[in-house]
């Protein structure tokens, strides 16, 4: 219900948040970038962790849940980092504000 609710927000945001932080995007950009994408990202992890952990209680053991869990999320994070990838756009940006910053 956690992740339905409020703790799937925050750890979406963080998410996108920390990638935005090591592609080099200005406060603004990120902020930009989580608005933009939140909630498309909220709908594919109901998608994809409902049913995951619906398979889960229902089928494994208990001593092995959080193994399945452990195991999804490397699964679900490569997705997210297939889905949204650095853009070219942003790439020449961050390019281009580097070496303003290197210059001055």
């Amino acid at each position: 219900m956690e992740q339905f609710v409020y703790w799937s927000w925050i750890s979406n945001s963080m998410y996108h948040g920390a990638m935005g932080a090591m592609q080099g995007l200005t406060m603004d950009q990120i902020y930009k970038r989580i608005e933009d994408v939140l909630w498309d990202t909220q709908k594919a992890q109901w998608v994809f962790w409902i049913p995951v952990q619906l398979l889960n209680f229902r089928f494994v053991p208990v001593r092995h849940q959080l193994n399945v869990v452990l195991l999804t999320s490397v699964v679900w994070t490569a997705l997210l980092s297939a889905w949204y990838p650095p853009t070219p756009a942003v790439e020449k940006e961050v390019k281009e504000t580097t070496a303003e910053t290197q210059s001055s």
